[in-house]
């Protein structure tokens, strides 16, 4: 495995240290108040100035006129860190005369080498969807080598600017639980909240290590709800934890079929 291209959201401060004993030096800090289904964010200041050359900001709001221009005094007074990965396009003229690294992260889209190929004239990295097979994805990544693709955590299944959980809990009278566990049949989700919408997490946890053997510019993982022990575990693996490997040796059925 390649470590030294794996891209980890960072819980805890002094998570960085042991993850640097692992091999992994590159560090995703989501960005508080521009973050949701994520529990632990951090302020720029709150980056240790040592890891600066090797840190990312991580922000996946949908964001507002007011939240663009908050984060445009951000990036215009930002150190010398490495890059930023986001989901909201209108980041890209933020940072276009900007020295970062810029990795576009949409979650459901980039599904086709056509797609990704697009956004690549606009930014250094896209980050593929979890939605389609290994089998597109190694299709995807000899066409764009230059894509990330994510291999590890919990998968964003819906996001709602909606407070959804606090409306649930005042309707039916229960006591708030955040996360919240929840069913819809045979799926469960990871349902977590904060002060910019919902976020439904599939669960169990995707596990899609294998993905290392393509050869991508980066591989990411999302350590939001895991402990670096976990981390640990999975990369050598020998977890105990419940996952499972998505779509990838199993279609979707989201697209329609030709002929």
């Amino acid at each position: 495995m390649k470590k030294n291209k794996i891209l980890i959201t960072i819980n805890e401060l002094n998570d960085i240290a042991k993850l640097k004993e692992l091999g992994i030096n590159h560090y995703v800090f989501p960005l508080k108040d521009f973050c949701v289904g994520i529990p632990n964010t951090f302020l720029v200041s709150e980056i240790p100035k040592d890891v600066y050359d090797n840190s990312y900001l991580f922000l996946n709001r949908v964001l507002d006129n007011k939240g663009i221009d908050e984060l445009k005094k951000i990036i215009d007074s930002l150190p010398n860190i490495k890059g930023l990965i986001f989901d909201d396009v209108g980041v890209i003229p933020l940072i276009k005369d900007k020295n970062f690294e810029s990795i576009l992260f949409l979650n459901h889209f980039n599904t086709n080498k056509e797609s990704v190929k697009i956004y690549l004239q606009y930014v250094d990295s896209v980050i593929v969807s979890t939605d389609i097979t290994q089998d597109e994805i190694e299709g995807i990544v000899k066409s764009n080598p230059e894509v990330t693709l994510f291999v590890l955590g919990y998968v964003n299944a819906m996001y709602s600017r909606r407070l959804l959980i606090d409306n649930y809990v005042k309707y039916h009278h229960l006591k708030r639980t955040n996360p919240l566990k929840i069913k819809n049949g045979a799926q469960e989700f990871l349902v977590y909240e904060n002060a910019y919408g919902t976020v439904f997490l599939a669960s169990p946890l995707f596990n899609g290590l294998s993905l290392t053997s393509l050869k991508a510019k980066y591989y990411f993982i999302n350590s939001a709800f895991l402990t670096f022990e976990d981390i640990k575990d999975l990369l050598e693996g020998k977890s105990s934890l419940d996952f499972n490997d998505g779509f990838l040796n199993q279609e979707t059925i989201y697209k329609l079929k030709g002929e």
